[in-house]
């Protein structure tokens, strides 16, 4: 399976959300022209939405401001301590000069490379632990998907590539429910953060973030991470005999009932 760390980012909506994000000064930001190793430090300073478009500071980079008029493409880089981000190559509309301050209007870019250092503990299901989750939209749409790992914060969902037509990363809320086989469910109102494909294994892979707000639901989420964590470790024993683990309740009855 691919790694889940890795996601690329092309909806429109989310890109621009990320670069919103930007302009909040709390990542490190540089500017790497293509096929150079240097760069240079930038500020992302406004988003417009409607017409998909930024602004970035270049005034500490002004010596090189020829390279930026004569459409010489780049790409940005940010980092902080949880995440990395990078942009397919972007190229430039006009160079701005406001007093002593020197900008750079550009297109956003198509498509973002997101790697994540996980802030959750991921507990991650065997082949033979058959957990069904759908997802229902405001529209009454309905996919079934296959979970893959469950965290307090979210999940990672499989389905048939093909079968995740219409659904929206990055914009729209979604009803997740996750049926284990003994028939208990949980629920959370959530969003679609990514999603790439795996064309080997014929799967696409949805990144679900669910909207939790409260320490009870916290509470709740974190109940079921655990049973499915402790599910794996009973499976994958090697000596069960010495170390003799119960099994999860989530897990005791048919594996292959559906969801009602």
């Amino acid at each position: 399976m691919p790694n889940a760390r890795y996601a690329e980012i092309d909806s429109p909506q989310a890109i621009a959300d990320a670069f919103v994000d930007l302009t909040r000064n709390v990542h490190e930001v540089t500017l790497r022209f293509d096929g150079s190793m240097i760069h240079y430090p930038v500020s992302v300073m406004a988003v417009d939405r409607i017409l998909g478009h930024c602004l970035l500071d270049i005034t500490g980079i002004g010596d090189v401001s020829r390279l930026l008029t004569v459409q010489q493409p780049f790409v940005l880089h940010a980092r902080q301590a949880s995440a990395a981000l990078q942009t397919s190559s972007m190229s430039t509309f006009e160079v701005v000069k406001r007093s002593a301050r020197l900008g750079l209007r550009c297109a956003l870019p198509s498509h973002l490379i997101l790697l994540k250092r996980r802030g959750y503990f991921r507990a991650a299901l065997n082949d033979g632990m058959a957990v069904e989750v759908v997802l229902s939209g405001a529209r009454g749409c309905e996919w079934r998907a296959t979970l893959r790992d469950l965290s307090i914060g979210g999940c990672l969902l499989s389905l048939p590539s093909g079968e995740e037509a219409g659904l929206e990363i990055g914009s729209g809320r979604y009803q997740a429910r996750a049926c284990f086989p003994n028939g208990e469910t949980f629920e959370a109102s959530s969003h679609l953060s990514h999603s790439y494909v795996d064309e080997d294994a014929g799967l696409t892979y949805i990144g679900v973030t669910f909207d939790i707000g409260l320490e009870k639901e916290a509470r709740e989420a974190w109940f079921y991470v655990r049973e499915v964590e402790r599910e794996v470790a009973r499976q994958t024993s090697v000596r069960p005999e010495l170390r003799p683990l119960a099994a999860s309740r989530l897990f005791e009855g048919d594996s292959d009932s559906l969801a009602q």
